[in-house]
């Protein structure tokens, strides 16, 4: 389980086409930058990032708004169901 962590620190939450999605990522700043370019390039519709190790949730605001109104719950449970998904592909 240690390098599914060591991969995926900061989950990334958003929606495209109004279907929810997570990715994982090791750095906070490529966490940013995904949902900023996803947002400025891909239409997608960043909802925040969750620390897998600490288990903040820090909702996304695209220059100093926050694009779709969430529930930090929402962010959480999507975050952490995507990584019990990964680490049963693992296994």
């Amino acid at each position: 389980m240690r390098s599914v962590y060591m991969g995926m620190r900061y989950i990334v939450v958003f929606a495209q086409a109004e279907i929810g999605y997570a990715v994982g990522f090791d750095n906070s700043a490529d966490a940013v930058d995904f949902l900023y370019w996803g947002y400025e390039e891909y239409d997608l519709l960043p909802y925040g990032i969750f620390d897998v190790l600490t288990g903040e949730v820090w909702p996304y605001e695209h220059r100093g708004e926050r694009v779709v109104d969430v529930d930090d719950e929402l962010i959480s449970r999507t975050a952490k169901d995507y990584l019990k998904s990964a680490i049963r592909q693992t296994k």
